[in-house]
């Protein structure tokens, strides 16, 4: 007898139940995109790396090989690719996405090698190109970048980040006006477009176009806030256009950013100096230095500040410092030549202050003459070409070293501006003064005005100090003592020096700090022409001070009616302009007021200089400000006025 079958329990199955399916690899990798696209970057990855023991084909691996790569997950990209490489057909594109692996990893020369091989197979697009044109550019291939630039252009003309890379090897290689069109092109298609902003900032800074260059860089900083390269840039043109309080917080804010930003620290570090606050500025150099020891700018910068504190031989071992890794290294060079010749080391210090040329400190690359330097030595009838090349002040105490050539026979042409022909006219009439340099062959050497001391081996003793060799014209002479009149113990006042941004403002000083000077019989008259005229609106109750009028020296000659003045005048007290140079030249009495470490030609701790045998020098101490000084200055002339009295 059969047995009944057994029943069934209700939803019961006599198929046995199968194990979790896998899903198909097309799928995971979706579902990976889809987690990316979703930010959710450790999903995506679980699931790409379940894939990892499976058998992909060539087009799958090149796909987990992309997705890889978009998170920079280079090491993971670059097995997958080269998997995919192995397999058939060859993907297509995958040896560029390969290169750009490559390229992130550092591995500079393999990922060229990638590139080139797509290239050959005629297999990069414009993406390929541009990353292409990033490596040869990192590796110093500028030509080559510029062309694969220009490749990914030909392939997208509206690709902006091929358009700002281009742009910034046109502005490493100079082509200013070039990389300015790419970035504005870039900017063109992408306003928005961070980078192009800043680069289009540093063009336009070398350009020489400063406002403009600022502009850029706050559009920058408003995609951007914060960002310390171009607050850095931003404010290193701040600095160049005189706005040093701006400069200073641009820099200060880069470094709340990045504090250990060396060249942000070494920039405050100037701006301090220009601010006449040395101290600062070294701890600054300092800072910088513990980043980065062999920091030829910042060690100089240290030798400038601690010269400026005094600590004259510290400042000389800084700059031998940055000498020892880089011995043309010019601006230490220059600055080391001021620094001894502050000390009186004339035979060292003239030596150093021709580096000069090498730092562009002067106008000689620019005159470019196919012209001998002068030897020192005058043969009768050399034709020498002497050219100006700094300051009026420069060119009034140097302009001396003209008279011995003459007498020894030469035939000297002094090229200088045209500004001080008349004046300077005066030294001897066998000196020709030009504007304008004709044919070299007309000239048989060169040589630069400040030079002069150096070919002549001048020394503290032998300086040529015989005064005056410039002279007043007589006639002004007459017309100012009639309108001056003879009442009074006329004392000349200058207290402002030049205007020119680079120009040391710590030279100059308040006017209303000479109304110590007043006293029964002295009358006050201004000397000052241009900035720091307008002091003379809004002085204290008590201080009167005489003006010349609009007339004064309002015509293209320059120092003609002060040098006339000036023989008019009793006394001339003068900050460090280049009116002390003039007063001393024509021999007048002059009483030249410093700062605590002054510029090097009037040396340290002497009262007089020997530059100028009319000249007293009067020092601030460090702890002093001007009206201490200006104090000192008033009881000596007192003094003065008692003597002359008796």
């Amino acid at each position: 007898m059969k047995s009944s079958p057994r029943p069934r329990a209700r939803g019961a199955t006599s198929r046995p139940v199968p194990a979790t399916a896998v899903p198909p690899i097309s799928i995971t990798l979706s579902h990976a995109i889809e987690h990316l696209q979703a930010k959710r970057l450790q999903e995506a990855l679980d699931l790409l790396r379940s894939l990892h023991g499976l058998d992909l084909d060539a087009a799958q691996s090149a796909l987990l090989g992309l997705i890889y790569l978009s998170v920079e997950a280079d090491h993971d990209a670059l097995a997958w690719f080269d998997r995919a490489l192995r397999g058939e057909p060859k993907p297509q594109g995958i040896l560029a996405h390969r290169g750009l692996a490559l390229q992130r990893l550092g591995r500079r020369q393999e990922a060229i090698q990638s590139y080139d091989e797509a290239l050959a197979a005629h297999d990069l697009d414009a993406s390929g190109h541009y990353h292409r044109g990033n490596l040869l550019r990192e590796t110093g291939r500028l030509d080559e970048a510029i062309a694969s630039y220009d490749a990914a252009l030909r392939l997208n003309p509206a690709y902006p980040e091929a358009l700002y890379a281009g742009g910034t090897v046109l502005l490493e290689a100079g082509q200013l006006e070039a990389s300015l069109e790419f970035f504005e092109e870039a900017l063109r298609l992408k306003p928005e477009f961070c980078q192009a902003w800043f680069g289009r900032g540093n063009a336009l800074q070398k350009q020489g176009r400063l406002h403009a260059a600022i502009g850029a860089y706050n559009a920058a900083l408003a995609l951007a806030p914060g960002h310390p390269d171009i607050l850095t840039n931003r404010g290193v043109v701040l600095y160049d256009i005189g706005q040093n309080t701006e400069a200073l917080a641009s820099y200060e804010e880069a470094l709340r950013a990045r504090p250990d930003f060396p060249q942000a620290l070494l920039n405050r570090a100037n701006v301090y100096l220009r601010l006449a606050k040395p101290g600062l500025a070294l701890a600054d150099c300092e800072a910088a230095l513990k980043l980065k020891p062999d920091y030829l700018e910042a060690l100089s910068s240290k030798g400038i500040a601690l010269r400026d504190l005094g600590r004259i031989h510290e400042s000389i071992a800084s700059f031998d410092a940055a000498l020892a890794f880089a011995a043309g290294f010019a601006h230490a060079r220059n600055n080391r030549a001021a620094a001894r010749l502050l000390l009186g080391d004339f035979e060292r210090g003239w030596e150093d202050y021709e580096f000069r040329w090498i730092g562009g400190e002067t106008p000689k690359r620019e005159l470019k003459l196919p012209l001998p330097e002068w030897s020192g030595e005058v043969r009768p009838g050399d034709r020498i070409l002497v050219f100006d090349e700094q300051g009026f002040g420069d060119a009034i105490q140097f302009s001396r070293y003209l008279l011995p050539l003459v007498e020894a026979g030469a035939k000297v042409t002094f090229f200088c501006r045209k500004k001080l022909h008349r004046l300077l006219g005066t030294l001897h009439p066998a000196i020709s003064l030009v504007d304008t340099i004709g044919r070299p062959e007309d000239f048989d050497c060169q040589v630069a005005m400040s030079s002069l001391p150096f070919i002549c081996k001048t020394r503290l003793d032998t300086i040529p100090s015989a005064t005056p060799y410039i002279f007043a014209e007589a006639e002004r002479v007459t017309q100012w003592r009639s309108r001056l009149g003879p009442e009074g113990f006329k004392i000349g006042l200058c207290w402002h020096g030049n205007q020119n941004i680079r120009a040391d403002p710590a030279r100059s000083i308040p006017l209303a700090a000479f109304a110590l000077l007043a006293a029964a019989g002295v009358r006050l008259i201004s000397l000052q022409v241009g900035a720091g005229a307008e002091q003379l609106d809004d002085l204290p109750p008590s201080m009167r001070v005489e003006r010349l009028g609009d007339d004064f020296d309002a015509g293209p000659d320059a120092f003609l009616d002060t040098a006339a003045v000036m023989q008019a005048l009793d006394l001339i007290v003068t900050c460090d302009t280049s009116v002390a140079h003039l007063a001393g030249a024509l021999g007048r009495p002059v009483w030249l007021l410093l700062k605590p470490v002054p510029d090097w030609r009037w040396l340290l701790d002497r009262a007089d200089s020997p530059w100028y045998p009319t000249m007293r020098l009067f020092r601030r101490g460090e702890a002093e400000n001007w009206a201490n000084l200006l104090n000192r200055v008033a009881q000596a002339l007192r003094e003065h006025l008692d003597h002359r009295d008796t």
